[in-house]
């Protein structure tokens, strides 16, 4: 009975703190200089720009006024305006843009509308494509750049998508837009420094049309640019960082918008974690492929705040069990763990985010977790399965990629 306790011990701490060690060293490889790509073209090659919007008449205009400041002279922006009921399409046609408009009550989200954008390339693709969401904004030359790379690495790139808080002074706000900037950019700075797959965090992408052509985008998956990027990547086309281009995002105001958001994306999250990544992983170790791998076990890491949560139990339940059976090394193992990614987040919020994010960012993550704990149960009891637009004020993201 000892033995088996004992056995029971060290296997939860080691399934606990492989996670956080993940975590650990993807950030600590982050700080190190970029990687150098093969010599780019001196030539932007010809891109065009999906804007999938679903009553976006708030925030589309700015979001065009970004893009056309961005695009290249060979460029040009279409917005898929999908089962719109407002002045979307109206306003995107003041702005000079292309618009399609989809009307499919049935088949509704971004995938279906990105499909569906996709379609009317056929007849004259370009060389690239770039998805940007209705409610970003993007640095300048940022369309190029992505273009760009895309081209000179063969593989779908991702710009650094980042969120801007509505209310400063928001605990919550400010926990989750320091948790999306290590999920979109601390950590794809690890896995693009050693030129393993990053994720897909759902803005500023861009992709060889060759690629994305055949793409399963429509479906009705909450969580589709993330399933987008696994897709990719098992047909060897795992997406690369673009380190220098900036899409900002506002997160939606506490209330029952930004639930909805955190619960949307964390479900679909950790479905496709408990669906995908053992397959991934399985999949590329007997095949021999590291990339795979590489991409299974960046899934496997959790939500920031699930991750501290779940370890912070597995500590107290190995520290009890652990003193009445004599065995503490399960729970300093996890103790340590704990206290080396904590160490490694208050570097990333001084490397990253010190001008932009309070040092509250930190402070407040043992309240985030426990305001977000009823998200978790959900999952365990009626998990999110089905797209459904967050309700959101004026210049807010409806991102649905928290991350924290």
């Amino acid at each position: 009975m000892t033995l088996t306790i004992h056995i029971l011990l060290w296997l939860v701490a080691c399934v606990v703190s492989a996670p956080l060690w993940v975590l650990v060293v993807q950030c600590l490889i982050g700080f190190l200089p970029a990687r150098k790509l093969a010599q780019r073209e001196s030539d932007t090659p010809s891109l065009v720009v999906l804007v999938p919007a679903h009553n976006e008449e708030p925030v589309i205009g700015k979001t065009l006024d970004s893009l056309k400041a961005s695009l290249p002279d060979n460029g040009r922006i279409l917005v898929i305006a999908d089962n719109c009921s407002d002045r979307t399409a109206d306003i995107v046609r003041e702005h000079g843009a292309d618009v399609l408009e989809r009307n499919d009550t049935v088949n509704r989200g971004k995938g279906f509308a990105l499909a569906y954008g996709l379609q009317t390339l056929e007849s004259d693709p370009p060389q690239v494509v770039l998805i940007v969401d209705a409610d970003c904004e993007v640095t300048p030359n940022a369309l190029g750049e992505l273009a760009r790379t895309a081209v000179a690495s063969g593989r779908p790139v991702q710009g650094v998508y980042l969120l801007r808080t509505p209310d400063a002074h928001d605990p919550k706000a400010v926990v989750s837009a320091f948790a999306f900037m290590v999920k979109n950019q601390a950590r794809p700075r690890g896995m693009d420094r050693l030129n393993l797959p990053i994720p897909l965090t759902g803005s500023g992408m861009a992709f060889p049309y060759e690629q994305i052509k055949n793409a399963n985008l429509a479906t009705g998956n909450i969580v589709e640019d993330l399933a987008l990027g696994l897709e990719l990547a098992e047909q060897g086309y795992g997406p690369v960082l673009c380190d220098a281009v900036r899409i900002t995002g506002a997160l939606p105001e506490a209330g029952e918008a930004a639930v909805t958001q955190r619960t949307r994306w964390e479900h679909g999250y950790m479905s496709t974690l408990l669906s995908t990544a053992p397959r991934l992983f399985f999949k590329g170790l007997f095949g021999f492929k590291p990339m795979l791998v590489a991409a299974a076990v960046d899934l496997a890491v959790p939500p920031l705040s699930l991750l501290v949560l779940g370890a912070l139990a597995a500590l107290f339940g190995c520290a009890v069990i652990g003193w009445w059976f004599a065995l503490l090394g399960p729970a300093v193992m996890i103790a340590g763990s704990l206290m080396w990614a904590a160490v490694i987040l208050i570097l990333c919020w001084a490397v990253y985010a010190r001008d932009w994010l309070p040092f509250s960012a930190i402070l407040a993550i043992p309240g985030y977790i426990l305001w977000k704990l009823p998200i978790y149960l959900k999952f365990v009891k009626r998990r999110e399965k089905s797209w459904v637009r967050t309700e959101r004020g004026p210049g807010q993201a409806d991102n649905g990629t928290s991350g924290g």
